[in-house]
């Protein structure tokens, strides 16, 4: 308890947002799964695919206190457009009573009301479709590794694309003395006969909090009429959490 207590005081502020204090009223509330997996909502690209943009969301376990963080990227770039990653958790108790439902329906709201003159600047408007799935309940698929068609139908003479994860050990000191091995990913796509990096880890960002395993998620792709095809990849994160692993994704983008 002391090892996390310090590293949710030296994480970034809005990276774990209310977490100490959520920390502090996790007996409280209702009992907490061993760690919580978000989950996605795909906003999709703007109209010429410059711009994508997705929420996670859930119930922290441990303190059951609802969050939502939308993340709006540049897709060329590969980076966030500030102000986001947009994040908030409420702090919510029993009085009244606990409707878990109910709380993370109005946290998404608000944090959506907040976010959305941003989705708006930039155009979002849900263009896309997603051409591959890769949930950790599909036990036969291999996480590191997928194999897609780009888009329905596959036109004559288009070739699929591969994507390849491989994970390396890269230690985080302070996530080293909470005893959790880190590591990072490195990340390629095969497409037309071009291998090209997408990801290559050299540093563990404070923002993943202790991650230590990656998986292949989602393949999210969209063909503009006026530009050049874009796609985004969502991977999920497995990262220190209250009570066991949480599960938090990241999307790597750009143009096919």
């Amino acid at each position: 308890m002391q090892a996390l207590s310090r590293l949710l005081r030296k994480t970034p502020t809005g990276v774990l947002g209310s977490l100490a204090a959520a920390l502090l009223f996790s007996l409280s509330l209702s009992p907490g799964q061993a760690g919580d997996t978000a989950s996605l909502e795909i906003y999709g690209f703007s109209k010429h695919g410059d711009y994508f943009a997705f929420e996670q969301y859930g119930v922290q376990d441990g303190s059951g206190f609802p969050y939502s963080e939308i993340f709006v990227l540049d897709v060329i770039a590969d980076k966030w457009v500030k102000p986001s990653p947009i994040r908030r958790s409420d702090e919510v108790s029993e009085e009244g009573g606990y409707d878990e439902d109910t709380f993370l329906v109005a946290t998404r709201a608000k944090n959506l009301n907040t976010a959305q003159t941003l989705l708006d600047a930039k155009g979002i408007v849900g263009k896309g479709s997603t051409v591959a799935f890769n949930p950790p309940t599909e036990l036969t698929s291999n996480p590191h590794k997928m194999l897609v068609s780009p888009r329905l139908p596959l036109l004559s003479g288009e070739t699929p694309v591969e994507l390849t994860l491989t994970e390396h050990p890269l230690e985080n000191t302070e996530c080293a003395s909470y005893d959790v091995a880190t590591k990072g990913f490195r990340l390629t796509m095969v497409n037309n006969g071009i291998t090209r990096t997408l990801n290559n880890d050299t540093i563990v960002p404070d923002s993943r909090r202790c991650p230590f395993a990656y998986r292949i998620e989602r393949f999210f792709t969209y063909f503009p009429r006026e530009a050049p095809p874009v796609f985004a990849v969502l991977i999920q994160m497995e990262s220190l959490g209250f009570e066991g692993p949480d599960r938090r994704y990241l999307a790597i983008t750009g143009r096919l």
